[in-house]
């Protein structure tokens, strides 16, 4: 399998498999995901493991008008506001993880076609966070717990059980920070209480045909650099 270069259009038919093809996808058909198909994924993912079983997340599962109204006001806000994320959006990075980072960024706008001196395309390109790269249906998950190390790690878990489980189905996902860079946005057109914090979100929809930005598989480094048995 070259995992360089990898199409996600058909399930995955193993754990092992959905572990090895799921990548972030930023091109979506739009086409509409049946309420049936959604339900099982996120019921599903309520098994995901979390301390002393807390359970510490929300699901807000959105599509047709509300994702479109919604996707318009993220945009419009990140147009003219700063984020005013609820969680510490980390500042710092070992070196290693810096290079990874800038080499990431340089693989996805070449293969997006976006020059990397291209400020303008750059920003364009990273708006569209904000209207879910086009998927049909974007997903909150929001806590009323104080967040702390443990909770993330709860959240994470659940975070990708559902990535997996998408996965499954052949569906594509991008978990996105940047749906949490707004929270009163979302506390706002969902009606959600001032105490529900918004973490992050989900796209998630069927992968667009024929696109190689939806090709790109992000590199990992070689078991060896990172894993020792003793």
């Amino acid at each position: 399998m070259n995992l360089e270069s990898i199409s996600i259009h058909e399930v995955a038919k193993s754990v092992s498999e959905a572990m090895d093809t799921r990548h972030s996808i930023r091109e979506y058909e739009t086409k509409p995901i049946p309420e049936d198909l959604l339900n099982r994924i996120f019921e599903k993912a309520l098994r995901s493991p979390s301390w002393k079983n807390s359970q510490p997340w929300k699901v807000h599962i959105v599509s047709g008008e509300k994702r479109n109204s919604l996707a318009s006001a993220l945009t419009n806000a990140a147009t003219g506001s700063q984020p005013t994320p609820e969680t510490n959006w980390p500042e710092s990075y070992p070196s290693d993880a810096k290079k990874r980072m800038f080499d990431l960024g340089m693989k996805i706008y070449g293969v997006a076609g976006i020059d990397r001196k291209d400020k303008e395309a750059r920003d364009q390109f990273m708006l569209r966070n904000f209207s879910f790269f086009g998927a049909p249906t974007a997903v909150f998950i929001t806590s009323k717990f104080d967040l702390n190390f443990f909770v993330g790690i709860d959240l994470g878990c659940f975070l990708q059980s559902v990535l997996l489980l998408a996965r499954e189905e052949g569906l594509g996902t991008c978990p996105q920070a940047a749906l949490g860079a707004f929270p009163e946005v979302v506390r706002n057109e969902l009606g959600l209480p001032k105490e529900e914090k918004v973490i992050m979100g989900i796209s998630i929809g069927y992968p667009k045909a024929q696109s190689e930005l939806n090709r790109f598989h992000t590199p990992r480094e070689e078991a060896s650099d990172l894993i020792r048995f003793y």
